[in-house]
């Protein structure tokens, strides 16, 4: 589960400022205003797809991607369900 390089290169692809090279485990992506609602359920979409796991609707919140890391614990939590 540690390995996040393909959510990074989508993050930066899809919804980060034009220019934007890198990012890392603490970049605010919702409060930079990268993710709003839309983006966060492509996220979802993604992640369940790529890591298989199922993010139940509760954990669905902008709080679990705010940053590299949120999102990390939210894949660690969802994996040992």
């Amino acid at each position: 589960m540690s390995d996040l390089s393909k959510l990074s290169a989508l993050i930066l692809q899809r919804f980060a400022p034009r220019g934007t090279a890198s990012i890392d485990e603490s970049t605010s992506l919702v409060q930079s205003g990268w993710l709003d609602s839309f983006a966060i359920l492509d996220l979802v979409l993604f992640l369940e797809n790529e890591y298989r796991v199922r993010l139940p609707d509760r954990e669905v919140v902008p709080g679990n991607f705010e940053n590299l890391a949120s999102i990390r614990r939210l894949l660690e939590r969802a994996g040992s369900r």
